[in-house]
């Protein structure tokens, strides 16, 4: 029987290469993201700066450059099946997005504060772009 004569050395290596790009990957999928999102639903009892993403019902009032703010109602993007779906009023400061208006899936970044979600960063989602296109 022939035994190998490579060293071990390559696979020591190989190996400490592999673990800590497994270690850097769970990092990411898990410590990775700063800002926790959420949808309407499941902001109660939550503080902090966070990411809150749902579907703008109108009416929508205010300006986004004036102290009132931009005013708006957000309720779940896919409430759960025989509940009604959860809302949260909007005050948005900032530029808006070309695509926002009512009926437009949004991601909204910022705080509640008195029962309101005030907004300082918002971009809108574009459904469909990620729609197949019909024959």
């Amino acid at each position: 029987m022939a035994r190998s004569t490579r060293s071990p050395a390559r696979l020591v290596v190989a190996l400490a290469v592999a673990a800590l790009l497994a270690v850097f990957l769970l990092y990411t999928a898990v410590a990775g993201s700063s800002t926790p999102s959420f949808q309407p639903s499941e902001l109660a009892g939550q503080t902090g700066t966070m990411s809150l993403t749902g579907k703008v019902l109108g009416p929508i009032s205010g300006d986004a450059h004036a102290a009132g703010g931009l005013r708006f109602t957000l309720r779940d993007i896919n409430p759960k099946a025989g509940t009604k779906p959860a809302t949260v009023p909007i005050v948005y400061h900032g530029s808006v997005p070309d695509m926002f208006k009512a009926g437009r899936d949004i991601n909204a970044t910022g705080k509640l504060e008195n029962g309101a979600f005030v907004a300082n960063a918002m971009t809108t989602k574009c459904p469909s772009k990620y729609t197949d296109k019909k024959a």
